[in-house]
């Protein structure tokens, strides 16, 4: 009764709008650490390293324009899920919600040391945003966080730690969960928290080393979570013939119960196909007309967009 009573502000309700079955999975199925489904995708990584080269290139005067693989890797994921907004679903106190807006998280090493601190951050993508509005948000968010001493991430987790007893951090956690099941998380916290986003991105490339599946998690409501691995050398088929190619490998985690595996899939393979095809990045209007993507826009009908949340401007 009460979430009928308190809508979402991050989510519109899908109640009345899926089958009987979808909405019966989150009884069957349970939370979203018992619903993962994987996905493994091997991408050619050549002509978007060539395309980050030149970019770099062609900034080389603004460090606040530099980019990496972890960039394109946002960019593309924004971009799918403007064209797969079926995948912007989110399930909360077993009921199901159309997230307003693109928010992706991801994680960031302070240092390239085994000991350095981890930073977690939220954004919006907004639909419309170009290629540089998103890689100065992206490196204004990380440069302003990355204090070589404490960040403000680590100052509020020690300060928890340190000063609240365990088995009161337990009852708050609990807390958290139910009222977000209740739809009474008042929106200064959902606004913010990294774990309320529609996927996690991880680049385990960054750091050398190649990627690995993630867990969901059972707090928060993303239903998506990347890793991207370092690239490396692979044997692929290419016209009948085996080639070498540089590749990396991209996991993802999908909660099964937002969406079926053909559209999961489809829209794995549609941040793949942006990957390998880089002048998309700058140009995502010419998507339907790429004769990459003709697998996914021949005979497919318009679907809506993804809801813009109120009130809420591009992140700058």
């Amino acid at each position: 009764m009460l979430p009928a009573l308190f809508p979402r502000k991050d989510g519109e309700s899908l109640h009345k709008k899926l089958s009987i079955s979808r909405r019966f999975l989150p009884f069957m199925l349970g939370g979203a650490g018992d619903a993962w489904l994987l996905w493994e995708e091997i991408i050619r990584v050549e002509p978007v390293l060539e395309y980050i080269a030149r970019w770099n290139e062609k900034h080389a005067d603004d460090p606040k324009m530099k980019i990496s693989l972890h960039h394109v890797l946002l960019r593309a994921a924004s971009i799918a899920y403007k064209h797969n907004p079926r995948m912007n679903k989110f399930v909360a106190g077993d009921r199901y919600y159309q997230r307003k807006g693109i928010y992706i998280s991801f994680s960031a090493k302070k240092e390239f040391s085994s000991g350095a601190g981890l930073l977690v951050f939220k954004r919006l993508f907004p639909e419309d945003e170009s290629m540089e509005e998103v890689v100065r948000g992206l490196n204004s968010m990380v440069r302003e966080d990355r204090d070589p001493k404490e960040s403000g991430q680590e100052k509020e987790q020690r300060m928890y730690v340190q000063f609240v007893p365990r088995f009161a951090l337990k009852a708050a956690m609990w807390g958290i969960n139910w009222l977000d099941s209740k739809n009474l998380l008042p929106s200064s916290f959902v606004d913010h928290h990294p774990l309320f986003a529609g996927m996690f991105v991880s680049n385990l490339g960054s750091l050398g080393i190649n990627s690995g599946w993630h867990h969901l998690y059972n707090q928060g409501n993303i239903s998506l979570f990347g890793v991207m691995g370092a690239p490396y050398d692979a044997v692929l088929a290419e016209d009948g013939k085996p080639v070498v190619r540089n590749v990396v490998s991209l996991k993802w985690t999908f909660d099964e119960r937002i969406e079926d595996g053909f559209n999961a899939g489809r829209a794995a393979t549609f941040v793949t196909r942006v990957l390998e095809n880089p002048e998309l990045l700058e140009d995502p209007n010419a998507l339907e007309e790429h004769p990459a993507f003709e697998f996914f826009f021949k005979g497919k009908k318009r679907v809506d967009a993804v809801p813009t949340p109120a009130g809420l401007a591009k992140t700058e």
